[in-house]
């Protein structure tokens, strides 16, 4: 019985490329058109496509079949990590609102208390001392949470973002000092900055975020020494779309 589940599509990795390299394209068409056809049977007969591939492609037809059952398990397991997260995420909202509902209940009582009680003040007082004893108790449990809340959030950040934080920041900082730029240093990767840097990325590539970084350290207006300017640049303007492709050209250089 086929196993392929979830995906509606299948990776074609570049580590693979060299046993398809020297087909024909009507041999590589062929193949891809058979993995394809494979994927979108739903009889659950694995038999059924790997009988109509052609004896040649039989081998490469089973090398693809074999990396499409491999990436879906791990998107099914990536899929089923996700919602154990999102679960405890809510279970930890549920927790926070119920601590929460608990120290109204327990001022409600109080006032009530206070209110009909009048004449009974040392049991008011005792009373008082385990309202807040039970307050105390939610409070810290409520504590807890958030924390773990946080710790939640921190695990889920992506590889993205941890090469910004821990290997782009660090470049920047040292790249102001290498170059004598008067473009200020990062104390820290926000966010939004990841944010912007991720846009500029799936756009431009990497690799030219770094050149363009490197640009704006070398211009001079955009170091604030032009005749007449007085304007110096920040991450976040160069990252900016607007100003990102001008840097990357070079068009912010004095003639």
């Amino acid at each position: 019985m086929k196993t392929i589940e979830s995906g509606k599509c299948f990776i074609l990795h570049l580590d693979q490329w060299p046993g398809l390299e020297y087909l024909s394209d009507e041999k590589l068409g062929c193949l891809i058109r058979h993995i394809v056809h494979w994927m979108l049977d739903e009889t659950g007969d694995e038999r059924k496509e790997e009988l109509l591939v052609p004896t040649d492609l039989l081998p490469l037809f089973k090398v693809l079949q074999n990396q499409v059952r491999i990436d879906d398990k791990k998107y099914q397991q990536k899929c089923e990590m996700n919602r154990q997260k999102a679960m405890k995420r809510w279970a930890v909202k549920e927790q926070d609102a119920a601590a929460c509902r608990g120290m109204q209940n327990n001022n409600n009582n109080n006032n009530n208390n206070n209110n009909n009680n009048n004449n009974n003040n040392n049991n008011n007082n005792n009373n008082n001392l385990e309202d807040f004893g039970r307050i105390n108790s939610s409070s810290s449990s409520s504590t807890v949470s958030v924390a773990a809340n946080i710790e939640e959030e921190e695990d889920e950040e992506d590889d993205f973002s941890i090469l910004m934080k821990k290997k782009f920041l660090p470049w920047w900082n040292e790249l102001v000092k290498d170059t004598a730029s008067d473009i200020k240093p990062m104390k820290h990767m926000t966010r939004n900055r990841i944010e912007l840097a991720r846009k500029i990325c799936k756009t431009y590539g990497k690799d030219n975020l770094f050149l363009a970084c490197r640009k704006a350290m070398l211009s001079p207006f955009l170091n604030g020494r032009g005749k007449n300017a007085r304007f110096i640049a920040t991450f976040d303007w160069i990252v900016n779309e607007k100003h990102f492709l001008d840097v990357l050209e070079g068009n912010f250089y004095n003639k």
